[in-house]
């Protein structure tokens, strides 16, 4: 083996009983010199990591990437003249997505992030990119898609913050979640569009009440197949996350991000996108069932939501204050009425919403970390930030009907409630505990817009270990990046800040550990 340099590119130029060879240099891995490595026969072997190479055409035996090879000419006098292969990226392409492809199948995180470089290097669309993630995910995720594919869609937008070659670390970080989650498992098949004649919103939601999933699939294929839109789609699953609060508002996060996913992959793929998104809401918890909801839902069940819903927005409403005094206190009833209050005051749907941002974003600030620690208590970091990511779910479900037309709707207002409640319930550890010293980290940027990216792409640096935390700091900061600027102030962004930087249990195993304890000694969990 020798080390050569052509056209100003280094290549390690490898002599067999097969003949010359070229190929590059640097390890695929981590761009360590293969003429450092051993060769026995046709096989190279990189001593950094083992990954092991055939010379004569690259192929990689051991390891997750070929290394690529370059062409050999030896004259008659013995010279060797080596010309670098440089592909067009008309031809690069393909076989770039293909290597991709094959990295997000194995999480080869390393091959994903190299390949993603080389093909925006090459011209590639980071929508694209995505999609492959995607694609292999959503149709294997077990019971319907969830955190992975709505933080890449989070990470999908978040590549308007970057440049060039840098792009690729929120396009990354969207793959290498999807990638770890879905690994191995067999694609799901959903069954076959149902008459189109059928497809309309009330039977959907029927089927989906029922929780038969192959009907509710069959019905949502059908309406897409005839050539419905988000118009005529966004508000089949606003009325679905409406009518349960579902899955600690999961339901409705997910919803929000299904579509804004497919706002940045293309229209073309609502099948793959939604279809597997229904099994997540057919068999979501339906929370407003259960024991602890039972006052909540009793003092929302005496309200006439469509007469509430006709109610107009006041311009000079100023009830915030109290309103957001109500979710901070103990009464579990109490937010109910004090939002029918506001909401006949002229209060409206938004800011009724930015009181709910408000009080989770207290409850961040002023939550004391030692309960993370308390494992008997089923609560901690990630509870508290669904109130904020909820309340951005909402908000958007209500945007799209106003934009459509539709206005605020009886189902949108129950959602909104729900959104309160969970604003409220979110201080549940501190009934008791007791209440935290606020705590704030100290402004990013005096500027909300400024500060919001700030916060993004702190999000990705892998601040956390555990995907699943990993994801909500994504989500939580693009939902206050926004919210902030909705409500113009720093708050939702500080409070996510302190929540990113704080320490924070990760895996979990100590708390089920204590939780399995307790429940096989007869013990329950408080609420």
């Amino acid at each position: 083996m020798k080390l050569i340099r052509a056209d100003g590119h280094r290549v390690c130029l490898v002599r067999t009983s097969s003949g010359v060879h070229a190929i590059d240099n640097a390890c695929p891995h981590e761009g360590y010199g293969l003429t450092q490595g051993s060769l026995d026969g046709e096989l190279l072997t990189c001593q950094w990591h083992n990954w092991k190479f055939r010379v004569s055409d690259g192929e990689c035996v051991q390891g997750e990437e070929a290394v690529p090879v370059h062409d050999v000419d030896i004259d008659e006098t013995g010279a060797v003249r080596v010309t670098i292969n440089r592909p067009d990226p008309v031809t690069l392409i393909p076989k770039l997505m293909d290597s991709l492809r094959r990295g997000i199948e194995r999480n080869y995180i390393g091959q994903v992030s190299r390949d993603v470089v080389r093909l925006l290097q090459a011209g590639a669309d980071p929508a694209e990119l995505v999609l492959q993630a995607v694609a292999h995910g959503a149709p294997r995720a077990e019971d319907g898609w969830g955190h992975s594919i709505a933080s890449a869609t989070d990470c999908l937008a978040m590549v308007e913050l970057y440049d060039g070659d840098e792009r690729a670390l929120p396009i990354v970080q969207a793959i290498a979640g999807i990638a770890e989650v879905e690994r191995f498992r067999p694609p799901n098949e959903p069954p076959p569009p149902a008459d189109p004649s059928e497809a309309d919103l009330e039977t959907f939601r029927a089927a989906v009440d029922r929780e038969d999933l192959a009907r509710a699939q069959a019905l949502l294929r059908a309406a897409i197949a005839r050539g419905d839109g988000p118009a005529q789609l966004v508000p089949w699953f606003s009325a679905l996350v409406a009518d349960h609060h579902l899955s600690y508002g999961h339901g409705a996060i997910y919803g929000q991000k299904a579509f804004e996913l497919l706002d940045g992959i293309g229209w073309e793929h609502a099948d793959l996108v939604l279809t597997n998104l229904v099994p997540t809401i057919v068999y979501g918890t339906r929370e407003d069932t259960l024991p602890y909801m039972r006052p909540f839902m009793k003092a929302l069940g005496a309200l006439d939501l469509d007469e509430l819903a006709a109610v107009a927005v006041e311009p000079d409403w100023d009830g915030a204050e109290a309103l957001v005094d109500v979710m901070l206190a103990g009464d579990r009833t109490a937010p109910v009425a004090a939002v029918e209050a506001a909401l006949r005051a002229g209060a409206g749907v938004d800011r009724v919403l930015d009181c709910a941002v408000v009080a989770v974003s207290i409850r961040m600030l002023r939550y004391d970390i030692s309960g993370e620690r308390v494992f008997d208590d089923d609560f901690g970091w990630l509870d508290i930030t669904h109130g904020l990511t909820y309340a951005h779910a909402a908000r958007w479900h209500h945007a799209r009907s106003v934009q459509a037309g539709t206005g605020t709707t009886a189902d949108l207002l129950r959602l909104v409630m729900f959104t309160v409640f969970q604003a409220h319930w979110t201080g549940r550890h501190e009934w008791h505990t007791s209440v935290g010293v606020v705590e704030q980290p100290g402004p990013l940027d005096p500027d909300l817009a400024v500060a919001g990216e700030l916060l993004q792409r702190e999000s990705l640096l892998d601040g956390t270990s555990a995907f699943i935390v990993a994801a909500h700091a994504v989500k939580t900061s693009r939902a206050a990046s926004r919210e902030a600027l909705r409500i113009g102030s720093s708050l939702p962004l500080d409070a996510t800040l302190r929540f990113m930087r704080a320490p924070k249990l990760e895996r979990f195993v100590a708390a089920t550990v204590a939780r399995s304890i307790d429940f096989l000694n007869g013990r329950i969990q408080r609420d």
